[in-house]
C-alpha cells in the first residue's frame, strides 16, 4: 500500500495498515501515495504496451508469439506483469482483472499530473491517446491487455 501524510498521523493508523497490507510504503506528503500509485500504473500501461508492439513486430516476421514470450521471459525484458498479460495477449482473450476504463482513467490522471508539475512524459502521453482509442472502440469491459487489439490491427 503507498501511503502520504503527515508521519505521526501515519504511526497511529500503522496497526490499520499492517492488517489490510502485506507491506506499506510511507511515501511523503498527502498525495504522494496517489502520485507513486499513478506511476505505477502507467508503467504497468507502458509495459504491456510495449509487449503488444513487440508481439505485433514479431507475428508480421512470423514468430510465434509464444516463442517471442519464452525468450522474454529468459532475458533482461522479464517482467512480472508478463506473466498475468502474456496469456492474454497470446490468446488473445480479455477478460477484465484490470479494467482498461481503469488503466486508462488513471494514465489520463497521470497525465494531468505531469502537466501540473511541468513534467513531458512523451510515452505516457503516446501510451494513453492508445489506450483512449481502444476503449473508445471497445463494445465490452475488457481488460487493458486488450491494448494489443490496436497494434494487431495496425500491424495488419
Amino acid at each position: 500500500m503507498m501511503v502520504g501524510g503527515a508521519e505521526e498521523t501515519l504511526k497511529r493508523v500503522e496497526p490499520v495498515f499492517g492488517a489490510i497490507a502485506k507491506r506499506w510504503f510511507h511515501l511523503g506528503p498527502n498525495g504522494a501515495g496517489q502520485s507513486v500509485k499513478l506511476a505505477m500504473n502507467m508503467l504497468l500501461a507502458l509495459e504491456v504496451d510495449a509487449l503488444a508492439e513487440a508481439l505485433a513486430l514479431t507475428r508480421a516476421a512470423g514468430i510465434p508469439g509464444e516463442r517471442v514470450i519464452e525468450v522474454m521471459q529468459s532475458s533482461m525484458g522479464r517482467a512480472p506483469v508478463l506473466d498475468v498479460k502474456a496469456p492474454m495477449l497470446l490468446q488473445r482473450n480479455y477478460a477484465p482483472s484490470f479494467p482498461l476504463r481503469l488503466m486508462h482513467k488513471d494514465l489520463a490522471l497521470a497525465m494531468d499530473l505531469a502537466r501540473e508539475l511541468g513534467v513531458n512524459l512523451p510515452a505516457g502521453s503516446a501510451a494513453e491517446r492508445v489506450y483512449a482509442n481502444v476503449l473508445s472502440s471497445a463494445r465490452e469491459d475488457l481488460d487493458y491487455a486488450a491494448i494489443g487489439r490496436y497494434w494487431e490491427k495496425s500491424s495488419g
